[in-house]
């Protein structure tokens, strides 16, 4: 369905009017590629072994963004919450199969565009391309800070780092998906909490 502009979260719109300078006539060019998607709790909005020819805007609810190791295990890379941006963007620029699964948290509202209808207004507003080299960034900034946290921070240090960037998180995802984010397993996290309260 084509999105009404009083639906959409006024962080998106700011991103593009405040940060990078569109017009009007720009944003509502952007704004009319984009179709609403709804999500159920526990629906997927992607599966590993499909293309991803997508890319969504969070604009209410939550995601979670994993993967399945050789062992069968479940591992969480992120979690998308309003205003995070959710697709396999490896797999939507290389154009092979996505090893990801994205799953909704909560009931999810997304904006959605397809990948031939972003290119099209990458040409049509170079304003665009700013925005998109700034994402790919800060995504390969998120990723090598995750793996610098993984590999020298204590699961004491990763959790309250956790608990001061992010404190939504343990109030909207299971303590299994947070303990799989941290690397480490439920019972692990469970008793560095009760240490953390135990000190208080």
């Amino acid at each position: 369905m084509a999105i009404s502009p009083q639906i959409v979260n006024p962080k998106f719109t700011a991103a593009f009017v405040d940060t990078y300078g569109f017009t009007k006539e720009e944003y509502d060019l952007l704004l009319s590629y984009f179709e609403v998607k709804h999500l159920k709790k526990k629906d997927f909005y992607a599966r590993a072994g499909t293309v991803c020819n997508h890319k969504a805007y969070v604009n209410r609810g939550c995601l979670r963004n994993f993967t399945i190791d050789e062992q069968g295990r479940e591992r969480t890379l992120f979690f998308h919450f309003e205003d995070w941006w959710a697709g396999d963007f490896d797999s939507y620029y290389s154009g092979k199969p996505s090893a990801c699964y994205f799953q909704a948290l909560e009931d999810c509202e997304l904006l959605e565009i397809t990948k031939e209808n972003f290119s099209y207004l990458e040409s049509m507003i170079p304003k665009l391309g700013l925005w998109v080299a700034h994402k790919h960034t800060r995504k390969a900034m998120a990723n090598s800070q995750k793996m610098m946290e993984i590999k020298t921070l204590s699961l004491q240090e990763r959790y309250n780092r956790l608990m001061c960037q992010e404190p939504e998180i343990f109030n909207r995802v299971p303590l299994q998906y947070i303990a799989s984010y941290l690397n480490v397993e439920p019972q692990s996290l469970s008793r560095v909490r009760k240490q953390i309260q135990c000190k208080k």
